[in-house]
C-alpha cells in the first residue's frame, strides 16, 4: 500500500470509528489523530505544527507562517495533512474525573462564519499543492474537513459571494473567487486558483450521540 493510500485508509478509519470521543476543538483533533497514527505503526514518523517558510513557496499569497497541521514520513516519501473542524454551538451534560457534572456545558463553540471555513479548508488544498511542488520528497497530501455544521453540505447559491467555494458532494472547479470583489472577505481573503478540479465525498459518523459530517480530499 503507498503511503496517501495508507493515510487515506487509517484517517477514515479514525474518523468512522464506533467509540469515537467528541473532540473540542480543531486542536483536539490534530493531538487525537497525531496520537492514533502514531500508534497504528504505519508510519517512520509523525509530526505535528511542521514548519515551512513560506518564502520557499512559489506563488505563496498568503505571506504568513505556514505550518503543516500533521506530518507524515514513510521513508523517503513524506505526506502533510491538513485539518479543519468547523463547529456549531452544543450543549450537553459533561463527564469529567468519572463525575457526571450537574448542568449543561457547551461542548462546540459556534463559528457562524462558514464562508470563511469553506475558503479555509480550499486554501488548505491549495497551500498542499504548493508544498508538494516545492519539494521533491512530497508526492500527494491530504485536506480533512470535519462538521457538525451540516449547512457546509449545501450548494451555495450562484447568486452569493461565496458560490465558488461551495463544498456540496461532488466535483468542484479550480477557480476559487469571490462574486463580490469589493466585499470585506475579497480584501482580507485573496482570490486563488487550484491546479486542477477536485471531487468532495461526506461521510457521516456519531460522537458521542452528536452527528458529524467529514470529508478527505487527496492532492
Amino acid at each position: 500500500m503507498t503511503l496517501i493510500e495508507q493515510a487515506k485508509a487509517d484517517i477514515q478509519q479514525y474518523l468512522d470509528r464506533e467509540d469515537g470521543e467528541l473532540l473540542f476543538n480543531e486542536r483536539d483533533l490534530q493531538m487525537h489523530l497525531a496520537l492514533y497514527l502514531i500508534g497504528s505503526g504505519h508510519y517512520d514518523d509523525v509530526d505535528v505544527e511542521y514548519y515551512v517558510p513560506f518564502e520557499e513557496l512559489d506563488n505563496y499569497i498568503w505571506k504568513n507562517e505556514l505550518k503543516l497541521d500533521i506530518l507524515l514520513r514513510k521513508g523517503n516519501e513524506f505526506l502533510p495533512v491538513e485539518l479543519k473542524y468547523k463547529t456549531k454551538k452544543h450543549s450537553k451534560q459533561l463527564t469529567r474525573f468519572d463525575e457526571c457534572l450537574n448542568r449543561q456545558v457547551d461542548v462546540l463553540k459556534n463559528q457562524d462564519a462558514r464562508d470563511l471555513g469553506m475558503y479555509d479548508f480550499w486554501k488548505d488544498v491549495r497551500r498542499v499543492e504548493l508544498v508538494r511542488n516545492r519539494f521533491n520528497a512530497v508526492k500527494h497530501g491530504l485536506a480533512v474537513f470535519v462538521t457538525n455544521d451540516k449547512r457546509y453540505l449545501n450548494p451555495s447559491r450562484v447568486s452569493s459571494n461565496n458560490c465558488l467555494f461551495s463544498m456540496e458532494e461532488g466535483l468542484h472547479g479550480p477557480v476559487k473567487h469571490w462574486q463580490q470583489s469589493e466585499s470585506t472577505c475579497a480584501k482580507t481573503h485573496p482570490d486563488f486558483d487550484l491546479e486542477h478540479e477536485y471531487t468532495i465525498h461526506w461521510g457521516q459518523n456519531l460522537y458521542e450521540d452528536i452527528e458529524f459530517n467529514y470529508c478527505i480530499v487527496t492532492i
